[in-house]
């Protein structure tokens, strides 16, 4: 398996080498094909975003909406990039990820209790600043589409008084 890691934090890229290295990977920085890795400053990059956390190393994957280490434990990473371990975000989270975004009714239908819950959550699962981590959410909209899934999540309403053709009251 061949790993591609875009960052310019030479720790970091020397933490994801070292422990892909020993898990069988075969790990360059900014060249070549593979599985791309991205720090948060090169988000469209990236199919797997990484950063570092005051605990470890934290991955996460925006198409399946899913954490890929455990803990924040760089050796877990491997694991998790072959689909084994990590948690996804609840539905509730993916929503108010989407809010983050610039996703207008993500969190329609929800208390305002319901809605400050699932927002704090998902500042605390990425442990980012606001800054960032609204960053990270706006490509996160755009990577793995949560406009069009939350499309389907909403209730159709009709717009009073919709003109509609072949059904005219008499």
């Amino acid at each position: 398996m061949v790993a591609v890691v875009y960052t310019e934090d030479l720790e970091l890229y020397a933490e994801l080498y070292r422990v892909l290295q020993r898990a069988g990977w075969k790990v360059f920085w900014k060249e070549g094909r593979g599985l791309v890795l991205a720090d948060l400053a090169h988000l469209p990059r990236g199919q797997v975003w990484v950063w570092r956390t005051p605990f470890g190393l934290r991955a996460y994957d925006p198409q399946a909406l899913r954490f890929l280490t455990r803990r924040d434990d760089p050796r877990t990473l491997p694991q998790g990039l072959k689909g084994q371990g990590g948690f996804r975000l609840s539905l509730g989270e993916a929503r108010a990820l989407a809010h983050l975004g610039g996703v207008e009714g993500a969190l329609k239908g929800l208390t305002k209790d319901q809605r400050r819950f699932f927002l704090k959550r998902v500042r605390l699962k990425f442990g980012l600043s606001d800054p960032l981590l609204q960053a990270l959410a706006r490509h996160q909209v755009q990577v793995a589409g949560l406009q069009d899934h939350l499309q389907g999540l909403a209730r159709l309403e009709a717009e009073p008084l919709l003109h509609v053709p072949g059904q005219e009251d008499l």
